[in-house]
């Protein structure tokens, strides 16, 4: 397929934006439901402030998260609430695939690295650097 700069491939723009660093662990981390930063931050767990922050205004700009103001703290600062937009939520289907295809082709060795499933990666696998929770999530 011949793809142009002028011509529009969604798939890869969408591989564009999932593959940003923190992108699928946020939103796996908002499937569950609505998070504040801090909390949000601890799920995700390994990012800094400021990348958490960048990522949470870009996925916001697409549309892919909210961003509201908890209206019932009184006499603090409000702190900010993150959600899922309808569009976010229709990644839960990226993510169980993504699931499932780590639960056919990834292993956990006894050292607590990922590594490749034999026949996926070649006799001797690499360990997969980036930590997963391979647990399912349910549908919120």
């Amino acid at each position: 397929m011949n793809h142009t700069p002028t011509t529009f491939c969604p798939a890869y723009r969408a591989i564009g934006v999932l593959q940003e660093k923190w992108v699928l662990h946020i939103v796996r981390a908002l499937l569950s439901g609505n998070r504040g930063f801090n909390e949000l931050a601890r799920l995700v767990g390994g990012c800094n402030s400021a990348t958490l922050t960048q990522r949470l205004e870009q996925l916001e700009l697409l549309g892919i998260i909210s961003k509201a103001t908890d209206a019932e703290v009184t006499g603090k600062l409000a702190r900010s609430i993150y959600s899922l937009t309808t569009a976010g939520r229709e990644l839960q289907g990226v993510i169980n695939a993504i699931d499932a295809w780590g639960r056919a082709h990834l292993a956990e060795d006894p050292a607590g690295d990922l590594v490749a499933v034999d026949g996926c990666g070649g006799s001797e696998a690499a360990p997969v650097t980036v930590p997963l929770d391979l647990t399912p999530l349910t549908r919120v």
